[in-house]
């Protein structure tokens, strides 16, 4: 016989539920992440015990005698009776009914085989389905996306997911931006997804030990940019100097690069740790490299994109490159025209430059500069990479847009320009991304972009093919080889740690953080910048904040 689930009163309503799997402790944990202030303080107001009203009592017995349904749970409303039923996921923290499982070594190997994609010039291997990911993951209640948000007053479909992280609360965190809101409902959903993954371990870290001991089976951390020994004597600076010695925790992912697994510093993996110890930091790291796919391999490819998408823009506004500018009026595919031709209407006029490094992914910067010469933000810049170069500016230029109007809701503070220069004059106190975009759009410091714009080469879009040209591949696994062998050309290994819980595997998805060593890492905060001891940068050229959104 099945057990009969709880029954929870709360002010206005009655809770019956949940089903396994999962636990009363999991939905809690659940619906106090999703809830509102004013719903969190109602949830936690007692309910004297008292025998259920007999009206009550009929509704409540019959939904508790129901048979079980995998993750859900029913609100009765004590006013009106009306029903309304939800799901939820397990919490893979929950002390009562989750085992968190050992980091290994044997843990991170990897398996592969095929996986066809959904066609050769495509990067993916599924389609995202909202209606799946809405059932799953979007539920007002006790999802772990409590609300999606469609933004109609943009020139493209914009969407937010808000996320209900456990131990944190609402949070901000997925976006998606594409030319639909229906596809853009679900990046943003994945987006948050992806996000997630990040903030804390779904497995238990079991290597604590300084580099010089695990040197053999470990990357090292000074490969992956820290600071100038000067930078951990400021006041308050929370990260603390590398040293061999120095004790940290490390987790398990792969080098593709060896072959084999190898220890990664668990604070450069795991972004947003809770926890004591924080000392143990070297540096700030965020979600730059981490990506979600539909297998592994796919969401490995897509982290090594995003590690070079943001390689190639910090190369070249810290070297100050000079880069070869796409002619736009060559461009084969008009959709890239038409986007552009929305943001000019703005009185900006769009450019794009090749910042394809010599690690060979395709990647470009594209910027939005002011022709109007009326004071307001001068530019606006985005990157973008991608295996086929026409959707990688495509991408690029969607965000420009969206970008260039949340400078210009920035801009509308009377004091903006004072606010842009005060960063201009003092860098360390750029501290956030909007910071960087409001430092970035300065009208008074525009000659600083003069290594990019002050004429540039000029290329047509055929002539600069070939040194993007990605081969055509029908798996999804010779895409990521493709780009292995290119980051091994050009000296840098790829690691992946594979940060999957159980929330990203109910959707069938995959997740990883991935990085590659000797590559310049995206971090937001002038003081937070990573750029000593990489030898692909020996001279930063450029010691302003850097304007990437």
């Amino acid at each position: 016989m099945t057990d009969l689930p709880q029954v929870l009163r709360e002010p206005h309503q009655v809770i019956v539920g949940p089903w396994p799997p999962g636990c009363p402790e999991c939905l809690r944990t659940r619906r106090t992440a999703a809830a509102s202030a004013e719903r969190g303080a109602e949830m936690a107001v007692g309910v004297p015990d008292r025998e259920l009203p007999s009206f009550l009592t009929d509704t409540v017995a019959g939904l508790a005698s129901a048979g079980p349904e995998a993750q859900r749970f029913w609100i009765v409303d004590t006013a009106t009776l009306a029903l309304s039923r939800h799901g939820f996921l397990a919490d893979p923290h929950c002390p009562s009914c989750s085992t968190v499982p050992d980091d290994t070594e044997r843990g991170a190997e990897i398996g592969r085989e095929a996986r066809p994609k959904l066609s050769p010039e495509s990067s993916r291997v599924r389609r995202l389905d909202p209606g799946e990911l809405d059932a799953l993951y979007v539920d007002g209640q006790s999802g772990l996306i409590p609300s999606v948000t469609s933004y109609t007053q943009h020139a493209f479909p914009f969407t937010g997911a808000l996320m209900a992280v456990p131990g944190v609360g609402l949070e901000a965190a997925g976006y998606g931006r594409t030319r639909d809101f229906t596809s853009a409902r679900a990046v943003s959903v994945a987006e948050s997804l992806e996000r997630l993954a990040a903030y804390a371990p779904s497995r238990r870290t079991g290597v604590t030990a300084g580099w010089a001991a695990v040197a053999a089976d470990a990357v090292d951390p000074r490969s992956l940019g820290l600071y100038p020994a000067d930078r951990y004597r400021l006041p308050g600076f929370p990260y603390r100097e590398f040293t061999e010695d120095a004790v940290t925790d490390w987790v398990w992912g792969y080098s593709f690069g060896r072959g084999r697994p190898v220890l990664v510093p668990e604070s450069f993996v795991y972004y947003r740790l809770h926890r004591s110890g924080g000392d143990r930091r070297f540096a700030c790291e965020i979600s730059s490299g981490c990506a979600l796919g539909g297998c592994y391999e796919e969401a490995v490819l897509h982290g090594v994109l995003e590690v070079a998408e943001r390689d190639a823009f910090l190369m070249a506004w810290y070297a100050q490159t000079s880069l070869p500018e796409i002619d736009l009026a060559t461009v084969p595919d008009r959709r890239i025209a038409l986007v552009a031709e929305r943001i000019e209407r703005q009185g900006y006029r769009v450019r794009v430059f090749d910042t394809t490094q010599d690690h060979g992914i395709p990647s470009f910067w594209t910027l939005a500069e002011d022709i109007t010469g009326t004071g307001r933000p001068a530019a606006v810049s985005t990157g973008g990479s991608g295996l086929r170069p026409a959707e990688a500016v495509l991408a690029a230029l969607h965000e420009l847009s969206q970008t260039v109007e949340y400078v210009a809701l920035l801009a509308l503070d009377p004091g903006w320009r004072e606010r842009a220069q005060h960063l201009a004059d003092h860098p360390d106190d750029v501290v956030s991304m909007a910071d960087h975009l409001l430092c970035a759009a300065n009208p008074g410091t525009f000659d600083r972009y003069a290594f990019l714009l002050d004429d540039p080469p000029v290329q047509s879009w055929q002539q600069g093919f070939e040194r993007r040209h990605w081969p055509s591949n029908t798996d999804i696994g010779a895409d990521l080889d493709e780009a292995v062998r290119r980051f091994a050309a050009a000296g840098m290994d790829v690691v992946a740690v594979d940060t999957t819980a159980t929330e990203q595997a109910s959707g069938g998805f995959r997740c990883v953080k991935v990085m590659a060593p000797g590559s310049l890492p995206m971090t937001f905060g002038h003081t937070a910048r990573r750029v000593t001891g990489l030898p692909r940068l020996p001279r930063v050229r450029n010691p302003h904040p850097h304007p990437f959104p």
